[in-house]
């Protein structure tokens, strides 16, 4: 009786443990956050200003960071490509949504796999358009960030 109650107690825990992960697995697949560093900005005039003496992550070849917007539901990934180059695009998959990953050289979707070079183009499917893509201008060592 003893070994029927302590299996029973086993299967009951394993069971809540395994139940109470499920609910992880689906907010994280479609809020998975980018693997990069996130800063919070607001907009003036409609323009993100991101001094490299303030976001380090620029100052290296393919750094990158992440920006959420305040008082918006707008992310924005911005990445260092070479010759002071920066682009901008939404981090959110043009297949079904959810949010890529930066892994090295280029973005990753975690739902179905879809992968962009790091100027937001489709490399691999099943996503058959390029990220979202916002204007961007260097001066005076700041990288300017367009909403609009």
């Amino acid at each position: 009786m003893s070994d029927s109650k302590s299996r029973r107690d086993f299967l009951s825990k394993i069971s809540f443990v395994i139940m109470g992960g499920i609910p992880g697995l689906f907010f994280s697949n479609g809020c998975s956050i980018t693997g990069l560093t996130t800063y919070h900005h607001r907009t003036i005039d409609g323009e993100i200003l991101l001094p490299l003496s303030q976001h380090p992550e620029l100052n290296l070849k393919e750094g990158g960071l992440q920006i959420d917007v305040e008082n918006s539901s707008v992310s924005i990934v911005v990445v260092r490509l070479p010759e002071n180059n920066f682009i901008a695009l939404s981090p959110i998959c043009s297949h079904l949504g959810c949010t890529v990953r930066k892994e090295g050289s280029f973005f990753r979707c975690p739902c179905h796999g879809s992968t962009y070079s790091l100027n937001g183009n489709v490399v691999r499917g099943p996503a058959e358009q390029a990220l979202r893509m916002y204007r961007t201008e260097f001066r005076n060592n700041t990288v300017v960030v367009y909403l609009q």
